[in-house]
């Protein structure tokens, strides 16, 4: 047939023009059949197919038309070889594809296409080859090719090569691989010991372990979210619970004072520092490190001096104040009456001053410097202005002359003399030295006795700032400064004591008792002890005995900093047999004496008493506000997602109980020669991993309630307050951060297993395996504080994982196992036949 082509309505030329090898409507159909398998074929393997088409399989028309349409079709497939034989009208062709692929392509091949070949009457460049559908027949009369093939395929057999492994050894495309296959196939000169080699299989079961550890991080997560709900909830009375311990310490009173800055003149942050490490030691009756703590004891020393050179300071400011205050009202009195002869309260006000400089201890305070300075500062302000006004002019002749004379009456007699002789020798002048300046009742002018006025008020600020210093209640800061002064000096005896001890510490061995002596007037159980003895509630040696055991077990189970949470039912318990010792004496005493009930409100009324009542009311308020927050059965109504219940958690540990059993059953590296069962049970674990996690991960924190932020690290760690909070907090990023690594190993290994190759290499995830070995051997589970089950369970994937550090291992067939091995493999090659 002879190639006839007409310009008008010409279509299909402009397709081969445009260099297509399908119409339209062809491609229409393929791109429809690769939409519907699209997303099945993207889970599927790559394997290698054997596929022989019988059929009108004409020439090498066929062998385009399956090249052109697979191309199409495939999407990650391609055909490797083809073979025509045409004595049998069969073509064969190995093929690179998932099964689906495989399917679609075949059933594309069955419908019947046209092919037109054109060799001559189509411009160069042009397409020489178009598949058309049979619909489209009807245009060749407009483009008519020189001859026409007829193409569909009747039945079609495909031959899977297996894929996988044969024992121990690995198969791939139907052949054994040895080192220098696999090599070759993951782009190496040979495989080597160092260059691991991993299965679909092996990833996919240390994806599903990672997947695990995750879920179990995730859950621990969210239970110190909870742990945090709780606690926040119970901050308040943990603080009060301390704040009525601290307040039985050896140095209570003293730490009231100095610890705060309520009082600016009490605040002694040094001091605290180093009291606050004595009393520590002292608390827990650590007696034998007192000598090792010897620095502090005269740190303390030197920092309590300190305290009472700046009462000593103080008292000297307010002296000087009085008598300032009383200069400023006459200086201010004579600027109101226009009264120029202000000297003698400038001399006054100069000569305080002075003393106000010599005040080294106040000026240096950390609290006080800043208002000092700024007392100083305009203090100076003042009398510069006062010093203009002395020498400014005085009447008595010109402004040199007056100002000669100033200078003249601040010198010596000699000086005075010489200046004299000469200031007549210049000016013509007699000048009489004795005389004193005569000032006239206008010399002040009005802008500058408004100046003065405006310096005077200032300066009566500051100085009453300080002067009159409040503490934070309002009360007067330099009273309540002095009321401390008897706590101040029993400190002060203590330390002397404490220093006396330490030098003659060689001389006597046993320091225990000349050291509790030394704090038996500060001991507040002790103190307790003593009121409980006078008022009559211990009426022999053994009540006396009983009582200070209770005491002293007391002592040390509230003085064991910081409070531990296993030890609040213990404290509760041995306030509440304190209680009942007292109570059934009580009950006693006042059976025989009418008089006995007067002495449970007086017990009511003491300190220490009154606080290991407030300390079991906390405690017991503690552990009640955790027992109903764990019994709400949900937190999801809540404005703001912040935390699961514990209800919800313990449903969530349970499904993950479950899981691991099921997990604990499936293992591959035990098993390698069942592997394509292990790999089918593998993804159904991964999708039920996945679900569990899901739906742990549904809800999510707004960012102000997402800890992200590191917790502060200057914190007092003997405040179970503050240390149970830090660590919470700590905790919770650290697991974030790891939940986060893991996730990004994940999306890597699933990187890998969307390649669809049976062999994956272990060079290219060395990085990978080495970042995920090093966190994983990091984790530290007592530091996120797993329960145990969540332990166990974290160490068992841990382990599955780290089996594959060195690599999946393999046997290489030796020449004379390949014939039996070959038979073997072929055996297990899946044969599937398609009819039309």
């Amino acid at each position: 047939m002879k190639t006839q082509i007409s310009s008008a309505n010409n279509y299909l030329y402009e397709l081969l023009k445009k260099k297509y090898h399908t119409s339209e409507i062809v491609r229409a159909q393929i791109d429809g059949i690769k939409e519907l398998i699209k997303e099945k074929a993207a889970k599927e393997p790559l394997k290698s197919f054997s596929v022989k088409f019988k059929g009108e399989v004409i020439d090498n028309s066929f062998e385009k038309t399956l090249r052109i349409i697979s191309k199409r079709l495939f999407l990650n497939g391609e055909i490797n070889t083809i073979l025509t034989v045409k004595e049998q009208a069969l073509v064969e062709a190995t093929i690179t594809a998932t099964r689906t692929e495989i399917e679609s392509l075949v059933r594309c091949l069955m419908k019947p296409h046209v092919v037109l070949h054109y060799k001559k009457g189509v411009e160069k460049g042009a397409s020489n080859l178009l598949i058309i559908d049979e619909t489209e027949q009807g245009q060749l009369d407009t483009c008519a090719p020189d001859y026409i093939h007829r193409n569909y395929i009747t039945r079609a057999e495909s031959c899977e090569k297996y894929t996988g492994r044969l024992g121990e050894y690995l198969i791939l495309n139907g052949l054994p691989l040895t080192s220098e296959k696999i090599g070759r196939e993951l782009r190496f000169n040979k495989i080597e010991t160092k260059n691991k080699i991993f299965t679909t299989t092996g990833l996919k079961e240390i994806y599903v372990n990672l997947c695990f550890i995750s879920l179990i991080l995730k859950l621990d997560l969210e239970q110190h979210y909870l742990k945090l709900r709780i606690f926040n909830l119970q901050e308040s009375d943990i603080k009060i619970v301390e704040e009525k311990i601290d307040d039985l310490g050896f140095f209570a009173d003293i730490f009231n004072h100095i610890a705060t800055t309520d009082n600016p003149l009490l605040f002694n942050k040094d001091l605290f520092l180093d009291l606050m490490r004595l009393e520590h030691i002292i608390e827990n009756n650590n007696w034998k490190a007192i000598p090792a703590y010897a620095g502090y004891i005269y740190s303390a020393s030197s920092r309590l001096n300190g305290q009472f050179k700046l009462l000593e300071e103080c008292s000297l400011f307010l002296t000087y104040a009085n008598c300032i205050e009383k200069f400023i009202a006459r200086l201010a009195k004579k600027s109101l009456k226009n009264k120029p002869d202000i000297l003698s309260e400038q001399e006054n006000l100069t000569a305080n001053y002075h003393e106000l400089r010599k005040l080294q201890t106040i000026s240096k305070h950390p609290m006080l410097q800043n208002d000092y300075q700024e007392l100083l500062n305009s203090f100076e302000k003042l009398l510069a202005y006062l010093d203009f006004l002395m020498i400014k002019d005085t009447g008595a002749g010109t402004s040199g002359t007056q100002e000669a004379i100033q200078i003249a009456q601040k010198s010596s007699k000699k000086m005075g003399a010489i200046l004299k002789k000469c200031i007549e020798s210049v000016f013509s002048v007699t000048i009489d030295i004795s005389a004193k300046p005569a000032f006239r009742q206008d010399q002040v002018s009005k802008s500058e006795q408004k100046d003065l006025q405006q310096l005077i008020g200032k300066f009566r600020v500051s100085l009453e700032k300080l002067s009159k210093l409040k503490t934070v209640s309002g009360k007067d800061a330099f009273l309540e400064a002095r009321m401390c002064v008897p706590q101040f000096t029993r400190l002060s005896h203590i330390l002397d004591q404490l220093k006396e001890l330490i030098k003659n510490m060689e001389k006597q061995r046993d320091l225990q008792d000349p050291l509790k002596a030394i704090f038996a007037t500060s001991n507040k159980f002790e103190m307790l002890h003593n009121d409980l003895s006078a008022l009559g509630i211990l009426e022999n040696i053994r009540d006396q005995e009983s009582a200070r055991g209770i005491l002293m077990e007391l002592q040390r189970m509230l003085f064991d900093k910081p409070l531990k949470e296993d030890a609040y039912g213990n404290i509760i318990n041995k306030i509440q047999s304190l209680e009942d010792f007292i109570f059934s004496k009580g009950a006693t005493a006042k059976r025989q004496d009418s008089n006995a009930t007067v002495f449970m409100p007086k017990l009511h009324q003491n300190p220490a008493f009154k606080n290991l009542i407030d300390i079991k009311t906390g405690l017991k308020n503690i552990r009640e506000t955790e027992t109903l927050t764990r019994r709400i059965d949900t937190f999801k109504n809540d404005f703001e997602f912040f935390s699961y219940s514990a209800k919800e958690l313990g449903n969530f540990l349970a499904e993950i109980e479950s899981f691991h059993e099921e997990l604990k059953d499936t293992c591959y590296y035990q098993n390698v020669s069942e592997f394509e069962a292990m790999e089918n049970r593998l993804d159904q674990l991964i999708n039920a991993v996945k679900n569990i996690d899901h739906r742990i991960s549904s809800y999510t924190r707004n960012k102000d309630k997402k800890i992200s932020r590191e917790p502060d690290v200057h914190i007092d760690y003997l405040k179970s307050s503050q240390l149970l909070k830090k660590n919470l907090e700590k905790a919770i990023l650290l697991l974030q951060n790891q939940i986060a690594q893991i996730e990004g190993f994940m999306h890597d290994i699933e990187s890998n297993l969307h390649r669809h190759s049976f062999i994956h290499s272990g060079v290219t995830t060395s990085v990978l395996f080495d970042q995920i070995t090093y966190l994983l051997s990091n984790i530290d589970v007592k530091l996120i504080d797993m329960t145990h089950s969540m332990e166990e369970m974290f160490k068992e994937s841990v382990g599955t994982i780290f089996h594959y550090q060195v690599g999946e291992g393999f046997k290489e067939p030796q020449k004379e196992e390949i014939e039996d091995l070959m038979k073997e493999i072929d055996k297990r090659a899946i044969v599937r036949e398609y009819e039309k």
